[in-house]
């Protein structure tokens, strides 16, 4: 890990603490330490001050960090120049993967992350209540079913579950919490069926399961923040721009997002030609889809 993100990292952890304690976790040397802070210190992304004596004390400044949380998916590649672009503006992000869509909002809701992409069906209830705002779209379709019969497992609360119920006649969801368990139960044949995403849907076939339904395209997860995430219409900006730049080189963002995941590549790269990418988002569309699939919710 570079000396610059080691710090960063023991602060994200850490809170504030003083800048004699970071050279001792770090393991660099005292000036080491200090040319890293002065320069995040120049960009804004930190800030010191100074007790009693010559002590400092050094803090994260939240206004330049950004936590983002995603699922486990291969949905996303646009976020590494999404990234790249909010650090040219000098405003650091860390990304957190989760295993289900819930735990993301539930997440963006209680403060823990201040983005997040989840599904949509999720993300419209949960800013009835609480203080997110839905702000883009991201990708579409990217999901299907594996196995034959009405008894399909699928994690709940998700797009997965929306849209077998919608077009799966006398479905029956089995919940889970995660992909690993679907993949295992279904593996062990404990579940017959899944309704699961990519690359999972990738990896399932090149073992030679048969995909059996393929989902309609509509959104599955889409872009919410927090409504009191400072400059809005900025990032909502940067985000356009990202995106426009993943779309004219897919191949490069599909390897960086590979590497984050841990994900091989080649599988990657098949996934991803299940999506149909599109930042642009209606959400007026989304509820006459949802009111097509006999789901209610107060626009």
């Amino acid at each position: 890990m570079k000396g610059r993100d080691r710090i960063l990292s023991i602060l994200k952890e850490r809170g504030s603490l003083p800048q004699t304690e970071l050279v001792k976790i770090s393991g660099m040397s005292k000036s080491r330490v200090s040319e890293i802070l002065n320069e995040l210190e120049k960009e804004g992304i930190i800030f010191r001050k100074q007790l009693v004596g010559k002590n400092l004390i050094v803090s994260l400044n939240k206004t330049k960090f950004l936590r983002l949380g995603i699922i486990n998916a291969a949905e996303y590649p646009f976020i590494i120049p999404f990234i790249k672009k909010l650090r040219e503006k000098g405003v650091e992000v860390e990304v957190k993967i989760y295993d289900n869509g819930l735990q993301v909002t539930k997440d963006l809701v209680l403060g823990k992350i201040d983005m997040g992409f989840s599904p949509v069906i999720s993300q419209i209830i949960f800013s009835k209540i609480f203080d997110i705002k839905i702000i883009a779209g991201g990708a579409k379709g990217g999901a299907g079913i594996v196995g034959e019969s009405c008894n399909i497992g699928s994690t709940v609360m998700s797009s997965m579950e929306t849209w077998t119920l919608a077009e799966v006649r006398n479905a029956n969801i089995i919940p889970f919490n995660s992909p690993q368990e679907l993949v295992k139960n279904f593996e062990t044949r404990k579940v017959p069926a899944i309704a699961i995403w990519e690359p999972y849907l990738s990896i399932l076939e090149s073992k030679g399961h048969k995909v059996t339904h393929v989902f309609e395209p509509n959104h599955c997860c889409t872009l919410a923040i927090r409504s009191s995430l400072e400059d809005e219409e900025k990032i909502k900006e940067i985000y356009e721009d990202a995106f426009s730049w993943f779309l004219s080189s897919k191949d490069r963002w599909i390897s960086d997002y590979s590497n984050l995941l841990g994900e091989d590549y080649n599988i990657m790269k098949k996934a991803s030609e299940r999506y149909y990418f599109d930042s642009y988002l209606d959400l007026k569309e989304v509820y006459k889809n949802l009111k097509k699939m006999n789901i209610y919710i107060p626009a």
